[in-house]
């Protein structure tokens, strides 16, 4: 991965972890400052290199204390790299393509903490971040947003059903 220019966020922070070790796959990209703000995960070494992922680019994160698997216990974050915007080094790009056909685009981050007790915390930001920040155009999103819509509404519009729709508890009101 290449780590670009990243300025240390100034706003909408909720959480700062300082040397936290950061890998892509099982390769280490240094020591740094982990960032959890409103609108993305930010992690920027002393030399102002890093990266940002936006909330809906992050397709699953999860605390992995399985150390014969990793070597440390770490967050790991699956990011799509469609939506992501991070750079891929030439090599890493062959190796991703060629993986493309079996898992999809997906880029593995892991954030080793030197504080254990972080792990937690780090988790627990990531997945309120991805509450408050939804996909735009997931469909699950969607699909509930228009329920909504149509039990405030009516099944037409108006309040009324329309005709030749059965009646059931879930689309007349009491």
């Amino acid at each position: 991965m290449i780590l670009q220019e990243v300025a240390q966020p100034s706003e909408g922070i909720k959480l700062v972890v300082n040397n936290v070790q950061a890998f892509y796959k099982h390769d280490s990209l240094g020591n740094g400052v982990l960032y959890i703000t409103d609108r993305a995960v930010i992690w920027i070494t002393t030399g102002s290199k890093g990266f940002s992922v936006s909330y809906p680019a992050i397709v699953l994160h999860a605390i992995s204390t399985d150390v014969s698997s990793f070597p440390y216990e770490h967050v790991f974050v699956m990011v799509d790299k469609r939506k992501s915007g991070l750079e891929l080094a030439a090599a890493e790009l062959e190796d991703e393509e060629s993986d493309d056909d079996e898992e999809g685009p997906g880029l593995e981050i892991r954030l080793v903490p030197d504080d254990k007790d972080a792990l937690s915390s780090i988790y627990h930001e990531i997945s309120v971040g991805q509450e408050e920040n939804p996909e735009e155009d997931d469909p699950m999103f969607d699909d509930e947003e228009e329920e909504e819509m149509e039990e405030e509404e009516g099944m037409n519009g108006d309040g009324q059903m329309p005709s030749g729709q059965w009646f059931t508890a879930e689309n007349v009101r009491f």
